[in-house]
């Protein structure tokens, strides 16, 4: 019985790719080891690794835990962007 691969998708790599950054950058804020940034996110050290090498597939139960264990929206965390307050104009 062979297993089927799971091919890589531009918005997989994307998705991966951009909390690598975010989670990198709030290690840092935070200073923390990358242990200890996982042991906060409540991933094994390793499974880190693989987020900041692009090699994780992370699941949406794991990408929201880690968005709320670091306090960041899913949008910053999924899509490397800051949430913009929305402002109502006169019409």
């Amino acid at each position: 019985m062979s297993r089927r691969q799971k091919r890589d998708t531009d918005l997989g790599i994307l998705v991966v790719r951009n909390m690598a950054t975010v989670m990198e950058r709030e290690r840092e804020k935070r200073r923390l080891s990358k242990n200890g940034l996982a042991r906060l996110c409540e991933i094994t050290g390793a499974y880190y690794l693989g987020i900041l090498d692009g090699s994780a597939n992370p699941s949406i139960h794991i990408i929201a835990r880690i968005s709320t264990k670091l306090n960041v929206s899913l949008d910053e965390l999924i899509m490397g962007r800051m949430p913009t307050s929305i402002k109502a104009t006169p019409d």
